[in-house]
């Protein structure tokens, strides 16, 4: 019917305004950690402890992005992606590229996924050599994020192994999953939001200016200038599907409108 079509664009136009920001997400996150991966040998535990908490947010939206979208193909009836060039090159070969969960979008989840916990387990190394009688970099002020008394890093650790694993299991119950689960799986990705928010300011509101080279985290640098560069790309992909999905129910209203004048005038 009409009504059904002009559904389905709507739902057409959410999902690909909503897929727009998850890609770019997905690859300023992946870059982040792979920038982090690459300067793992000059980077601080702080630091280190600020990488995770950002790229979890990535984590939280990717989760969410990723099961609204296979909600709204469901809806669409369409397939969840078009055929890349992996899928023509090896679906004869092996039978996981022909898997609706095998999709570019779902293997990108799975490397973020993938480098993530390898994130996790570099940061849980590096709290393992917790010390305040050591060089620089081994420690950092944790006042607003833990209580006084708590033992360190065995407090930071139980943290990051928590929240790392609910992120990790709900990032593939989103990937795996059908569309049924989708409220289970949003409520338990948006329970993270907050606690990796206040971890992310509390840790940096209580380290700003005390450690060495404080300065410098406040400068402007080639990623700062990446990421204003992909928002600006994403920007204008949103700006564009926003001005598809405003003309279409422009013209929606204008067809609507000359049906019903037509339908006055024969009656």
């Amino acid at each position: 019917s009409i009504e059904f079509a002009i559904e389905q664009k709507r739902l057409e136009c959410v999902s690909d305004i909503l897929m727009v920001g998850n890609d770019i997400q997905m690859v300023v996150g992946t870059s982040y950690m792979i920038s982090a991966f690459a300067n793992i040998n000059q980077m601080d535990v702080y630091h280190l402890h600020l990488v995770f908490d950002i790229v979890s947010f990535v984590g939280v939206s990717s989760a969410a992005a990723l099961v609204c979208w296979t909600y709204c193909n469901v809806r669409l009836h369409r397939a969840s992606h078009a055929h890349d060039w992996a899928h023509h090159l090896f679906e004869r070969h092996l039978a996981c590229f022909r898997s609706p969960h095998f999709t570019p979008r779902h293997r990108a989840t799975y490397l973020f996924v993938s480098l993530y916990l390898v994130l996790t387990i570099l940061l849980c190394v590096a709290l393992d050599n917790w010390a305040l009688d050591r060089p620089p970099g081994r420690c950092y002020f944790s006042h607003l994020v833990t209580s006084s008394g708590a033992p360190h890093p065995m407090s930071d650790k139980v943290y990051v192994s928590f929240t790392a694993s609910w992120m990790m299991l709900v990032m593939m119950a989103a990937a795996l999953s059908g569309a049924r689960w989708r409220h289970t799986i949003l409520v338990l990705a948006f329970l993270q939001f907050p606690v990796h928010l206040y971890m992310a300011l509390a840790l940096r509101s209580a380290n700003q200016g005390k450690l060495d080279g404080g300065g410098y985290e406040n400068g402007w640098d080639f990623g700062q200038t990446t990421a204003v560069i992909l928002l600006a790309v994403a920007a204008r992909e949103v700006f564009d599907k926003g001005l598809e999905y405003f003309f279409f129910e422009k013209d929606l209203k204008k067809s609507r409108a000359l049906s019903n004048r037509n339908g006055k005038r024969d009656g």
